[in-house]
């Protein structure tokens, strides 16, 4: 159980990316905690198991979801059952769900790519976070939640949670084909008395919508990048923010992990053009002037496989401030933003 504690502290529940079973790091999950309040982005596979480590259920108010690929959603369903009316471990509020809607259409990088890839996927469709949130309540684990509202008396679990998806402003001009990632604002997602959370459109290839989200508290800011290639939006989203998660991966790692094949070639497509490698990391966080630059959804996610020191030390070159690799279950503490001079403010102090 979780101890109350006043400030804002940031707990790396999965550090690990991509859709494997690691033995060494549980998929990607990340919590901001503000006082006694929980705000989850994305659901990992195991990061279910390493959010009991620094919170406890009453704490949790909201899950942002920056994509729908499946290594971000793996323990969603977890995360919405476990808390819903257990004696002694249940949610202390309804739990509230932000993600991506339905695209309009299959992205696709142009026009003619489109028509290729309407023939390739066959007619399937894409779900918004409403409809994924409603499956894993009404079908997935539909069996279970009709008997324990039968058997132990639970309410509707619709109840306690609360499913939106995330309107992209109209001024941003966005299209799954034509412009996946345009140039824009930050837009705010989520309010309350202890935050405010906003998002931006990334490039993660053909993964459209994809979020970056920012919380901002009387403590200080926090950025958790998503999944992007070097994103002129996210080093917008993160200007001036004092920590800033971002993804890191070494291409020529992960491909030696893979045998030789057509699925190895259209996979290493993916990845140079959907990630951010560590060779430009550094210059995000140092373009975005923020305070403290953490790498986390580690590409490969496999035990010995990626170069961590190697990561860290080849961001410092282009990033003035820290740079840390996160591992699970890390605990990262915001400073309180009076107290706080961002790198961007030293630099225009001393322009």
């Amino acid at each position: 159980m979780s101890k109350s504690v006043q400030g804002m502290t940031v707990h790396t529940l999965g550090t690990g990316g991509g859709p494997i079973v690691s033995g060494s790091r549980a998929g990607t999950s990340t919590v901001v905690k503000v006082d006694d309040a929980a705000y989850v982005i994305d659901c990992g596979m195991g990061s279910i198991r390493n959010y009991r480590s620094s919170c406890a259920w009453p704490d949790l108010r909201g899950i942002f979801l920056t994509h729908h690929h499946s290594d971000h959603i793996y323990d969603l369903g977890s995360f919405l059952v476990t808390g819903w009316q257990v004696p002694g471990e249940s949610f202390s509020r309804p739990i509230e769900v932000f993600g991506p809607g339905r695209p309009s259409r299959v992205p696709a990088l142009d026009a003619e790519h489109a028509v290729q890839i309407d023939a390739r996927v066959a007619g399937r469709a894409m779900t918004a976070t409403t409809e994924v949130v409603d499956a894993l309540l009404d079908k997935v684990f539909a069996s279970d939640i009709c008997i324990r509202m039968a058997d132990e008396g639970r309410e509707e679990p619709h109840n306690w949670v609360i499913a939106h998806d995330i309107e992209i402003p109209a001024a941003a001009n966005a299209d799954p084909v034509e412009a996946r990632h345009p140039q824009m604002e930050p837009f705010e997602v989520y309010r309350d008395e202890l935050v405010t959370v906003t998002a931006i459109l990334v490039d993660h290839r053909l993964c459209f919508p994809a979020f970056a989200f920012r919380i901002d508290s009387a403590y200080g800011s926090v950025v958790v990048s998503g999944d992007t290639a070097y994103s002129e939006n996210c080093i917008r989203l993160a200007r001036g923010a004092d920590l800033l998660l971002h993804e890191v991966m070494d291409l020529q790692a992960i491909l030696a992990t893979f045998p030789d094949g057509p699925t190895r070639d259209g996979i290493e497509i993916h990845l140079r053009e959907s990630h951010t490698s560590f060779d430009e990391v550094g210059k995000v966080a140092q373009a975005a002037g923020v305070g403290q630059l953490v790498l986390h959804h580690i590409v490969p996610n496999t035990p010995g496989a990626a170069d961590v020191q190697k990561m860290q030390q080849v961001a410092s070159l282009d990033f003035d401030g820290p740079v840390q690799v996160a591992e699970d279950n890390d605990c990262f503490v915001v400073p309180v933003v009076p107290e706080h001079e961002t790198q961007l403010e030293k630099a225009e102090a001393t322009a």
